[in-house]
């Protein structure tokens, strides 16, 4: 990137006041770039439009110098701009989160949506078909060949906020967004629990779900409804809170009695170390979390992270020639594991 001329700085200055920081403007600026495209009134359109469509926000309020930025959210989703967006919003990871699902749909193979999604038993039966269990590989597949995109957004400026979930529509076609770092078990449910919302039809073209934790004791009536279709998926039973016998399992012996607890029940292990975790703390005040991830890593034994997976499945389902060379390298960009 060139020195910035007066014309970029002030756009640069735009992004950089509602929390895109310098270097991840840089990071998200297409190779060929060259700031002296806004020397002229043509040229600052065409910058402010280039801009806009990789930042999520409306190009004439870029170039506009006395206009407030405005973001292109999904369907159904409106925030009210704050000055400390960078600390205390969600604007901007679903500004992002909105960009990178335009250009994942670009190359996205058309596919009729069903007239109906199945209920959470009803796909279980489905999904266990010649299956131990349901893992996070099966649900994503089954999501993607349905015609559901998944995409994994980890590439975002520091300090800002992001949500755990998120699901929306896009021209008509369903999307969900993950945002999740923990690399075994947690995705399959955060995957369940967005896949239980649209299936619940909570998500519209009039409304997004912003999930900004996926909490399984949430009071709100829709995200106990996304989490009992999540368990029913995951477990069979809408309330599961069945774990392995003992208070005080070690690492080993907990992935040893979650392996064989799953293959007993078609419950995947990391859910029921999870899930061992979670009711320990609930019900008997431990602290049993470390234990958990230990054994999880233990029963995963170096295979592909979450986010590996659904980093290939994704891109292994997309018609990459119908991208741009632009659209290819940013897809490649937020796809990537490194964020800002």
């Amino acid at each position: 990137m060139t020195t910035a001329t007066s014309h970029m700085k002030r756009l640069y200055s735009k992004l950089q006041t509602v929390g895109y920081n310098k270097k991840y403007i840089e990071s998200l600026l297409p190779d060929w770039w060259d700031d002296a495209i806004a020397d002229t009134p043509a040229g600052l359109q065409q910058a402010s439009l280039i801009l806009g469509q990789r930042f999520g926000i409306r190009s004439e309020t870029l170039w506009t110098d006395s206009a407030e930025l405005d973001y292109r959210l999904p369907q159904g989703m409106r925030f009210k701009h704050r000055d400390n967006v960078e600390t205390d919003d969600l604007t901007i990871a679903c500004a992002l989160a909105q960009t990178l699902a335009r250009i994942v749909l670009k190359a996205f193979p058309a596919r009729p949506l069903p007239d109906f999604y199945p209920d959470a038993g009803e796909l279980r039966k489905q999904l266990l078909i010649n299956k131990p269990w349901i893992s996070f590989q099966d649900l994503l597949q089954h999501c993607l060949d349905l015609g559901i995109p998944v995409i994994h957004l980890s590439h975002l400026p520091k300090k800002v906020k992001k949500m755990e979930g998120l699901a929306f529509q896009h021209n008509g076609r369903p999307v969900i967004v993950l945002t999740g770092k923990r690399t075994h078990g947690y995705l399959l449910f955060d995957l369940a629990h967005e896949l239980g919302h649209i299936t619940l039809r909570h998500v519209t073209a009039e409304r997004s779900v912003i999930d900004r934790e996926i909490d399984s004791e949430a009071e709100d009536d829709d995200e106990r409804a996304a989490n009992r279709f999540a368990l029913e998926l995951i477990t069979g039973d809408p309330t599961c809170r069945s774990v392995p016998n003992g208070r005080n399992l070690r690492a080993n012996e907990l992935a040893k009695s979650a392996v064989m607890f799953g293959e007993k029940h078609n419950i995947d292990p990391t859910h029921i170390a999870l899930n061992y975790a979670h009711t320990s703390e609930k019900s008997l005040n431990l602290k049993r979390w470390p234990v958990a991830i230990a054994a999880i890593k233990l029963i995963a034994n170096d295979t592909p992270t979450d986010q590996q997976i659904l980093r290939e499945a994704l891109l292994n389902t997309l018609e990459l020639d119908e991208l741009s060379e632009d659209d290819y390298a940013l897809l490649q960009t937020h796809l990537s594991e490194n964020a800002d």
